[in-house]
């Protein structure tokens, strides 16, 4: 029997218990897999870690508002999630070491579209400045984007933010708050939301769309963090505009295969087909969460 968790607050949203199932049934035939939506506060992070590894979980997702502070209580970082300056996956094994997949969940399929369309994407414009927007930078570099533009709103966390400022000076990024967000998505070829604006309880966009009004968005790639709704509000806005979209749910799909191979400790492979398959069980799972 294998055992897995996803830990944040809340975790209710999340359906990557069905997720994780499937992949097993895939890779793991004949062998029984669980995977917990377990609500853990900042100050229990550090025994609820402490006690997965003594009922000996292969591994634990980290989702929100845990996937920077997290890093705080895991043995080792590896140079991915060090590079992201967020873990949002954990091995355990003889000691916790923490990882990023989430970079995975947005490269790989905006890498798909691109090679299959055969585009050079320059310009990437990424909303936020927390764990899903970090990764969403990692990721645009590995996509050899020469200019990532992250905006950011000026009530962001202090510390989290001057630390993004810090690490911006190396990587060509250039941060702006939401008052040039409008010049900023038209001149992106990519636009990544890496905010929770959108999620399940806080159902609102990250800007006010007026802001968009004048700009077309047709052939731009929009990709959104957030899976629950998978269609959010802007994300519904993109698409009506002949943007092409990528959801949540892909997101969460792709970095899900990556973190089941770590704690496997081999690589594992889900068709195409497959995940196609995954991702409309979890569409429809959505509607009872």
């Amino acid at each position: 029997m294998y055992y897995s968790a996803l830990i944040g607050n809340p975790t209710t949203h999340s359906v990557s218990p069905l997720m994780y199932e499937e992949f097993a049934k895939t890779v793991l035939r004949g062998s029984e897999y669980k995977h917990l939506k377990i609500d853990v506060s900042v100050d229990e992070l550090d025994n609820a870690l402490l006690a997965f590894k003594t009922l000996k979980f292969i591994g634990v997702n980290v989702t929100l508002p845990h996937k920077m502070a997290v890093m705080n209580f895991i043995d080792e970082i590896d140079p991915i999630a060090t590079a992201v300056g967020a873990v949002n996956t954990i091995t355990l094994t003889s000691k916790t070491i923490g990882h990023n997949t989430d970079w995975k969940g947005i490269y790989i399929p905006v890498q798909k579209y691109i090679a299959h369309k055969s585009l050079n994407l320059n310009k990437a414009t990424i909303l936020g400045s927390g764990g899903a927007a970090r990764a969403a930078i990692y990721a645009c570099r590995e996509l050899n984007i020469k200019q990532i533009n992250v905006v950011y709103r000026e009530d962001a966390n202090d510390k989290q933010l001057a630390d993004l400022k810090h690490n911006a000076k190396r990587h060509n990024i250039e941060l702006f708050t939401y008052a040039q967000v409008g010049r900023l998505i038209n001149d992106a070829q990519l636009v990544i939301n890496g905010t929770s604006a959108g999620m399940v309880g806080n159902e609102l966009t990250p800007f006010e769309l007026t802001e968009l009004e004048n700009i077309d968005l047709t052939g731009k790639i929009f990709l959104d963090a957030v899976f629950n709704p998978i269609n959010t509000p802007l994300l519904k806005y993109f698409k009506e505009r002949n943007t092409y979209t990528i959801d949540g749910l892909w997101m969460m799909i792709y970095q899900g295969v990556y973190a089941l191979s770590l704690w496997l400790g081999y690589s594992i492979d889900i068709s195409d087909e497959r995940l196609i398959e995954i991702h409309k069980l979890l569409e429809k799972e959505l509607l009872h969460v």
